[in-house]
């Protein structure tokens, strides 16, 4: 190869560094939009107050749920046993205003009193990249459809994504480490686990939203359907209680599947160990 090749292939790769170097810079600035905030300590506070006020709607949705179940049956000229059977409604709403924190806290202690899972840092940074900014891409994409399901469907893409870059950026918020696993069954299980460990670390959040949405959607329906409204209000006097328990057994299975994986990737080391004491004796 000439002088003047070699420098022209130096010229190229000099010019490919550069692009390269300003498309990670612009990538990186993109996602630290999202990643770059204390993360851990504004859920924290939102744990605080989410807690606070879950009885509330609890409560809200009980007492609305027995009222709508009431003037639905006085309507329809029920006899007074059937009206009164509507008060044994509110038992259920007690139960969830007493167990629902302390289900949500049983939930939770997976991520705050469990071990830390590793991941890969090339990992987090592959998946924050393709589905943080591939989920914006393909929220633009919905968007541009200009219809009110595509509008509905890009909403949730966009809370998939930056949920994506926020736990891959600071992936302690969700109980897991950026770091090299000690071997491949601890890292089959760590991305095993990570999804079930996301789902955790937002438990109270979610439960607090899914309680507001279904009071208001409630409330929304007591002068449509009383019979429809009440049922919706009574799912969501219980679901902060119900909501929890499942996502708890849930990961109580998950961490079993796992337990009994590990144990069985270790069965061939054990056999080794004995195979090497018979052969010493």
């Amino acid at each position: 190869m000439s002088e003047g090749q070699k420098n022209a292939v130096a010229n190229v790769t000099a010019k490919v560094e550069e692009v390269e170097t300003k498309v990670d810079g612009l990538v990186d600035w993109a996602l630290n939009l999202v990643g770059d905030h204390p993360w851990e300590a504004w859920l924290a506070v939102a744990n605080k107050y989410v807690s606070m006020f879950l009885p509330l709607a609890i409560a809200a949705a009980g007492v609305l749920a027995c009222v709508t179940g009431l003037v639905v049956t006085i309507k329809h000229d029920a006899p007074f046993s059937m009206v009164m059977n509507n008060l044994w409604g509110l038992l259920p709403t007690l139960f969830a205003l007493h167990l629902a924190p302390k289900a949500l806290a049983l939930a939770r202690s997976f991520v705050e009193k469990g071990g830390m899972e590793c991941v890969r840092p090339e990992l987090l940074y592959i998946l924050k990249v393709v589905n943080g900014l591939g989920g914006v891409i393909l929220a633009a994409y919905l968007l541009l459809q200009f219809d009110k399901d595509a509008a509905v469907s890009a909403l949730a893409v966009l809370v998939f994504a930056a949920i994506s870059i926020i736990v891959c950026t600071r992936p302690g918020v969700a109980g897991m480490k950026a770091a090299t696993p000690a071997n491949v069954v601890e890292e089959v299980f760590g991305i095993f686990l990570m999804p079930f460990k996301i789902v955790l670390a937002l438990l109270t959040v979610l439960v607090g939203v899914a309680a507001v949405g279904g009071l208001a959607y409630g409330v929304s329906l007591m002068f449509d359907s009383g019979l429809f409204a009440a049922t919706v209000l009574s799912g969501t006097a219980v679901m902060p209680f119900v909501l929890p328990m499942a996502v708890y057994l849930t990961m109580l299975l998950a961490l079993f599947v796992v337990d009994f994986c590990r144990a069985l990737a270790q069965i061939p080391a054990k056999l080794d160990e004995v195979k090497g004491a018979v052969a010493g004796k």
